[in-house]
């Protein structure tokens, strides 16, 4: 299975990529990201400094200026883009997958992001190319270049103080935050500095190894901690990073899991009532194609105008700019805004989320209760030892009667319920979801579904 995927390049690391592959990589990228200055960032990995120390030098051999920043969180990388005005971006991270992967996301001028359509291809391409030409001794680089510069930027002033301008007064509360040991803890004790209320924060040490729990928030027994914590200290509200800090999953003041595509409709209220858009007519919300049913109606009663948008930072970002959104969601707990340069920021989702509560007056878990109306699988993961695409087609052929979307995925919508089947983006799984009207309608649907992909039905 190639490493270089949908939205980024990720494998497991040294057995499915390895420093080789990275030094072609470098050699490749000036071709793919054009500009002259780069900035480099990583995540708290065992392999990501070698990566980090592979890629200066091959970009330094080819006239690139580099800027490392350190351990950082992925959207700190799109800030320094953006903020410092550098040609590209790299962001060494394998983001929620275990310890033993890692990969790369990269972005472009004007913190656009280069996905494989629009970079990410051709670098795969360019890398087999000077493979193939090492491999049998012919010379590809020229020494006629002259070697790039090498700086080192600590961006905890700016970082901090950008982040600074979109908080939100809020009451009052207590607030627990888990680091999950990943990125997110480079920065937070400087963030959360001046909350108003209590603030406890778990697992703020950076260890690659992950000691504590897995680095995705997705999976429900990453968040046994968390919601251990917010139960015992009787916290209002728990959030919970992934391993590159650009993700956030939340936990009610009962210890339950909040949907994350919940989150995208309670940025609805903020953005619809409180903030200075909320008389704009023509406010734009991007919902991921997993999203509840749910999610959508709420928006659009409250007058969003309400796009579907594909799985993936990429292509998200890409259909904000193209359609001037102004903020999107998506169910894994991304959530992305316009007025931060149109990528994901879990710190300006936190505030605002804690605006809304202090504002409305209501809990999370109340206000889940007045937006839910309908039964939602959650995303649910199937590893299939059977042909994939033959489940799919069987799937196809059996739910024929049902309106099919292609925009991501197979998406089967009848007027009472709806599933969908996508191949994952970044790992050998088939991802489910699924809703309907009621809790028995979904159970039933779930049972005529997950057989087939738990191979117990014959294809």
């Amino acid at each position: 299975m190639s490493v270089f995927k949908e939205n980024d390049i990720r494998g497991l690391y040294p057995e499915e990529w390895n420093n080789e592959t990275v030094s072609l990589i470098a050699e490749a990228l000036p071709g793919i990201m054009k500009g002259e200055r780069f900035v480099i960032g990583m995540d708290g990995r065992d392999s990501s400094h070698e990566i980090r120390d592979t890629l200066v030098k091959g970009l330094l051999e080819k006239g690139i200026d580099v800027t490392v920043i350190g351990v950082v969180d992925t959207p700190a990388v799109y800030f320094s883009v953006g903020n410092y005005s550098f040609d590209g971006g790299i962001m060494i991270t394998a983001s929620h997958n275990p310890a033993g992967y890692n990969g790369l996301k990269l972005t472009g001028q004007n913190v656009a992001p280069i996905e494989y359509e629009t970079g990410i291809r051709e670098l795969e391409i360019q890398v087999n190319k000077l493979r193939f030409l090492h491999t049998h001794q012919k010379e590809t680089k020229s020494s006629s270049i002259n070697p790039g510069t090498l700086s080192e930027m600590d961006i905890t002033s700016d970082y901090v103080a950008y982040l600074e301008k979109f908080k939100i007064n809020n009451k009052e509360c207590k607030v627990i935050f888990d680091c999950s040991n990943g990125s997110a803890g480079r920065f937070i004790n400087q963030i959360v500095k001046g909350f108003p209320g209590t603030v406890k924060v778990l697992n703020s040490e950076i260890d690659g190894s992950f000691p504590n729990h897995g680095p995705n928030p997705s999976v429900p027994e990453n968040l046994e901690q968390l919601k251990k914590s917010v139960l015992d200290e009787r916290a209002e509200i728990g959030f919970c990073f992934d391993g590159d800090g650009d993700r956030v999953v939340m936990i009610d003041e009962r210890g339950e899991i909040v949907s994350p595509d919940l989150i995208t409709a309670i940025l609805g209220i903020y953005y619809l009532k409180y903030s200075v858009y909320k008389d704009d007519p023509r406010l734009k919300v991007l919902v991921d194609i997993r999203s509840s049913r749910n999610i959508r109606d709420f928006l659009i009663g409250m007058g969003a105008d309400v796009e579907t948008c594909p799985v993936g930072h990429a292509k998200i970002k890409k259909q904000m700019r193209g359609s001037d959104a102004l903020f999107a969601g998506e169910l894994t707990g991304h959530y992305y805004f316009k007025e931060n340069y149109f990528s994901d920021s879990p710190w300006l989702t936190i505030f605002q989320v804690l605006g809304v509560l202090s504002f409305e007056k209501k809990s999370l878990k109340c206000l889940k209760e007045e937006i839910l109306k309908y039964e939602f699988s959650g995303e649910l993961n199937y590893k299939i030892d059977t042909d994939v695409d033959a489940t799919i087609q069987y799937l196809v052929e059996k739910y024929s009667e049902a309106d099919i979307s292609l925009l991501d995925g197979y998406k089967f919508d009848y007027p009472d319920w709806w599933f969908i089947i996508r191949k994952s983006g970044t790992e050998p799984l088939l991802r489910l979801v699924a809703e309907a009207k009621t809790k028995d309608l979904l159970e039933s649907k779930l049972k005529d579904i997950i057989p087939v992909l738990e191979g117990r039905i014959l294809v």
